[in-house]
């Protein structure tokens, strides 16, 4: 996981947290529904990870700062989801999101390096494998000029 609950809790107040994690409307002003939390986590760090996936090697050993902002920032766009129409989504929340996106795309594509360890402990940006990968072989190329 590329964030904790804490990074989610320093994003925004705890009464707002607890009002969009809470489904029980007498707790929503008490403290927050961590497992709900924590499903946010997890959904940030999985399209991150799908993102991330092919660039570098997977689980990241740690991350930078701006990997955790992206995440926080899916996160809290998560649990806005829950409740409100994305249509009535606060514009800086939702730029936020959108930008996560876009930079998170920048480095699938090659146009943006975090300059993080993967597994194996060396720095790196070379392309790596995806799974389930196709290797097709094919016969060598006929010269057909002379015919």
């Amino acid at each position: 996981m590329y964030i904790t609950r804490d990074d989610v809790a320093e994003s925004m107040s705890l009464l707002e947290l607890a009002q969009l994690s809470n489904d029980d409307p007498a707790m929503a002003n008490s403290e927050p529904d961590w497992q709900v939390v924590d499903r946010a986590i997890a959904y940030a760090c999985e399209l991150a990870d799908g993102y991330l996936q092919g660039r570098y090697p997977l689980p990241l050993t740690d991350s930078t700062s701006m990997l955790r902002l992206w995440c926080t920032d899916i996160a809290r766009h998560w649990l806005h989801r829950r409740r409100i129409n994305t249509a009535d989504f606060p514009k800086p929340l939702e730029m936020a999101y959108q930008d996560a996106l876009k930079q998170l795309t920048l480095v699938r594509d090659g146009k943006l390096h975090l300059g993080v360890r993967g597994t194996d402990d060396q720095a790196t940006d070379a392309l790596q494998p995806e799974p389930g990968a196709y290797h097709v072989r094919a016969a060598p190329k006929q010269n057909w000029e002379g015919y």
